[in-house]
């Protein structure tokens, strides 16, 4: 099945298949951008996010481990809670803007 989601600036483009356990493979790339705040100065500015991922949905509770996918716990898979659950993660991430990522670090005041 293929997957064309977008949410928030952020595009999934992707194939799934369902297993007969019922876990599903996605594999596929995130692209565009998302708004996110510089961790350092607190501005918003726009991420790129140009990505491969891959993708294993599970039914929880899940005590694999698997070194080829990333594993995502859903009791019923659904492309558009995936796509805002990276949103989410990219907007959680160490995001940092191109003028403080120039910034001398010590500053003295």
């Amino acid at each position: 099945m293929e997957i064309n989601k977008s949410f928030q600036g952020l595009e999934l483009k992707a194939k799934s298949n369902k297993l007969k356990d019922g876990t599903f493979i996605i594999e596929g790339k995130l692209q565009g951008n998302v708004e996110v705040e510089c961790i350092k100065c607190l501005k918003t500015f726009n991420r790129e996010v140009n990505e491969d991922v891959k993708f294993k949905i599970v039914k929880p509770p899940y005590k694999g481990f698997d070194e080829e996918y990333d594993i995502i716990e859903m009791e019923k898979f659904d492309p558009t809670e995936l796509l805002k659950s990276e949103v989410e993660s990219i907007k959680n991430d160490y995001n940092i803007c191109n003028e403080c990522k120039t910034e001398e670090f010590n500053k003295e005041f």
